[in-house]
């Protein structure tokens, strides 16, 4: 069975191909609008949305070219519906409806957050990965999300935290407008203090998070600091800046950090496991040396992720009908 997956949760126009007998991803392809948004220093939806309806047809013909594959070829559509930007996922979802329904074949709605969490179980081409066995502690850590899971199997887990308002790459961008970063301001933020701050550059300024109980995450209060720092501060020398910017990312992975250990103490899990864009963090994959990350390229939005999690679910028959049903619409909630 052929899965053709497409994710447009955000700005990104992502399409893959799976097949599961043999279990193989096929193609992946991600085509970015972030040069779009640069000038508005993060995501607009309308942009999105317009960008999507450009690239999505664009990002599937690839798909297919990649995998050798024609759309005749394909046995089921996924496609994300939610959560993410309304008008973003409409247009995904619009264009798997559109295609499963010419296609006479079975639309799949697959949970964005599902996905992520399951990205680590992505089958490499190349070889096989150590993994760690069931349960998890999974962190999910993005521009729009900041999730922590326990994980004991394949449709087995709930949700232990979450942000109670910016997420952590949410935090990362707003933060990075401020000191001048360009768009998106996370993975600048990194390959700027990596390149050149020190430990102490990275403890030149206090700057904590919200003390809460349980694993829930909070990074408005920081933000705010941050942003009152550099306004008290201004104009910023590049010394200045280099510091703000390092504090800034300490503060906001040491949360992410304590939580995620705090976790696998409690639940008896020895390797906690981290997806989401901000799992491509250099700094945060020192402080968790432990944990697993899946590669980069399946840390952000994707839609390779997506097609596995359809693929794990048809293939313990919990999720597709037998012929495609017309009143079960995949729905941009």
């Amino acid at each position: 069975m052929k899965i053709l997956a497409i994710d447009t949760s955000c700005d990104e126009s992502c399409a893959a191909i799976f097949d599961t007998e043999p279990w193989k991803l096929l193609s992946d392809v991600v085509l970015t609008h972030a040069k779009a948004m640069e000038c508005y220093g993060g995501v607009v939806p309308e942009i999105a949305s317009r960008e999507h309806l450009k690239s999505l047809p664009l990002a599937v013909d690839q798909a297919l070219k990649r995998a050798d594959q024609k759309l005749e070829h394909i046995g089921w559509v996924a496609v994300t519906n939610r959560p993410g930007l309304i008008g973003a996922l409409l247009v995904g979802v619009t264009y798997a409806k559109a295609l499963a329904y010419g296609l006479g074949i079975p639309l799949a709605a697959i949970h964005h957050l599902e996905a992520h969490l399951y990205s680590p179980l992505i089958p490499e081409p190349w070889g096989k990965f150590e993994l760690p066995s069931f349960p998890w502690i999974s962190l999910v850590a993005s521009g729009g999300h900041t999730e922590l899971y326990h994980v004991r199997g394949v449709r087995d887990y709930h949700l232990i935290g979450s942000t109670l308002d910016d997420a952590a790459g949410e935090a990362f961008d707003k933060i990075g407008k401020c000191l001048g970063f360009p768009y998106p301001a996370g993975p600048a933020i990194d390959e700027y203090v990596t390149s050149h701050a020190t430990e102490d550059d990275r403890n030149s300024y206090a700057f904590t998070v919200a003390k809460l109980e349980g694993y829930d995450f909070s990074y408005s209060g920081l933000k705010t600091a941050v942003q009152l720092k550099v306004k008290g501060l201004s104009p910023l020398d590049e010394k200045t800046r280099l510091r703000l910017a390092a504090s800034a990312q300490e503060a906001i992975l040491r949360q992410l950090e304590e939580r995620v250990l705090k976790a696998c103490l409690e639940f008896k899990s020895t390797t906690p496991v981290i997806a989401g864009g901000v799992a491509c963090n250099s700094r945060l994959r020192q402080m968790l040396p432990q944990a697993y990350f899946p590669k980069p390229c399946y840390c952000s939005d994707n839609a390779a992720m997506v097609a596995l999690r359809a693929a794990l679910l048809y293939r313990e028959q919990r999720l597709f009908p037998a012929s495609l049903d017309l009143t079960a619409h995949a729905r941009a909630d």
